[in-house]
């Protein structure tokens, strides 16, 4: 009996130190960038972007005003605001 609980006390506090399969989680980014992404963010992107915007669906990476400001900030090419989480 004792040999028994030796040996599943040894199984137990060894299995402390094996890494577990598969423990990575994956990486993927559920965030959407703009047409104008990387590129060239001027006066003609964004009046470009501005004819494709319907401000009756919700704001998106795709469909903002580019024009809109908040504080005094204008948004990036994906429709964020200085400080604004994506």
């Amino acid at each position: 009996m004792m040999k028994l609980t030796v040996a599943v006390a040894l199984v137990a506090s060894a299995s402390a130190f094996v890494p577990i399969q598969n423990a990575r989680m994956p990486t993927k980014l559920n965030f959407e960038y703009g047409e104008y992404d990387d590129k060239l963010w001027d006066n003609d992107a964004k009046k470009d972007v501005y004819n494709k915007w319907d401000p009756a669906t919700p704001r998106s990476a795709k469909n903002f005003n580019p024009f809109e400001t908040f504080k005094g900030n204008s948004c990036d090419a994906s429709g964020i605001f200085p400080g604004e989480s994506r």
